[in-house]
């Protein structure tokens, strides 16, 4: 069998399955396999070492449980099982993270290929920690016997790559993507399982109830550049408001929190009497506003950081991940025009 042969095999069959595992929260999910293709992911007695991973990107930290995907084993396996799993995890610059040999295993007949019984293999109780990026993953069987074993690819890119192959045994000593190797772009089907684990948290949306937005957009509140979101005083609706007030939205992956750090970078106008600031969350359970910090305004950009430990879940939407974060500035007697500037306003959320 040639190499082309062993990596590339076509069918116009699909069949639909459920990804979701019961108890386990979805990182990553390209979809279910659409029986397209089959590529060489094994380690046996005849394939030493053969690797295909494909890339997912988690925008926050993740802690990754589990790992499921297709396999397709050919008759020759002689129907005994896979004896454990590998998992391997690479960085987008194809440097080794993780890898895990001999792991028990979940399996599920499916259905045939191209006249082969083909699997739902899944890998679980994982405790991979990953920061955010772009990573390449992938699975493979491990066998005793001369069984050869395909991992289920599909015509669907929903990385940024293509899949990318490893193997000395097929002569393909490097990591070279799949298009290079077959002629067609191909990325796995599989689901990664995990939760997320710590999410930084960077503004949506923003609106100025109170006060006359000057200048700046939302993504001057990313992080503490000199980039500004400026606002001038306006006259009171009522004397309980503050002049000034600016709500901020952002959204989180992470469902049940332990901590939240809110930083917000602001300064105010150099006046004889500093603007009372006042920094607070937005409950969804209680829907109201809890004030988690108020000072002096600083006449200078100021970092405030600010750590909730206090039931911080309760300062994300249940349905959404949604957070709202509120600065009101209060009237500090000025008889000329005053205004706030706002360098940075982000959560860290901890789960």
């Amino acid at each position: 069998m040639t190499l082309r042969q062993r990596l590339l095999t076509v069918s116009a069959f699909a069949l639909l399955w459920n990804p979701l595992a019961a108890g386990q929260g979805i990182l990553w999910d390209s979809g279910e396999w659409d029986l397209r293709a089959a590529t060489s992911s094994e380690r046996n007695t005849e394939v030493d070492d053969s690797w295909v991973v494909d890339d997912a990107i988690f925008e926050a930290g993740v802690i990754i449980t589990g790992y499921r995907w297709f396999s397709r084993l050919r008759d020759n396996w002689g129907g005994a099982r896979p004896v454990g799993v590998d998992f391997i995890v690479l960085t987008d610059a194809f440097e080794k993270t993780v890898e895990l040999r001999d792991l028990p295993y979940d399996i599920e007949f499916v259905g045939e290929f191209r006249g082969s019984p083909y699997f739902r293999m899944e890998v679980h109780g994982l405790d991979v920690a990953l920061p955010p990026g772009r990573y390449y993953l992938g699975g493979r069987p491990v066998g005793e016997g001369l069984y050869q074993a395909f991992t289920g690819m599909n015509a669907t890119i929903l990385g940024q790559t293509v899949a990318y192959f490893r193997s000395e045994f097929f002569g393909v000593p490097e990591w070279t993507g799949i298009d290079n190797l077959v002629g067609a772009r191909l990325d796995i089907a599989f689901t990664v399982f995990g939760h997320v684990v710590r999410d930084e948290v960077e503004a949506e949306s923003f609106t100025v109830p109170l006060g006359r937005h000057l200048g700046g957009e939302v993504s001057d509140l990313h992080q503490s550049d000199d980039r500004y979101i400026t606002i001038r005083d306006r006259a009171l609706a009522a004397v309980t408001l503050p002049m000034i007030r600016m709500e901020v939205q952002g959204t989180t992956a992470v469902e049940t929190a332990s901590r939240i750090t809110v930083t917000v970078e602001t300064a105010a106008s150099n006046l004889p009497n500093q603007p009372l600031q006042r920094l607070a969350l937005f409950d969804y359970i209680a829907e109201s506003w809890v004030t988690i910090d108020e000072r002096p305004a600083p006449p200078v950009d100021t970092v405030v950081e600010v750590i909730v430990e206090d039931a911080p879940t309760r300062f994300i939407a249940p349905a959404t991940g949604q957070l709202k974060m509120r600065l009101d500035w209060f009237d500090p007697g000025a008889t000329t025009p005053w205004g706030v500037r706002i360098d940075r306003a982000t959560w860290t959320v901890e789960r």
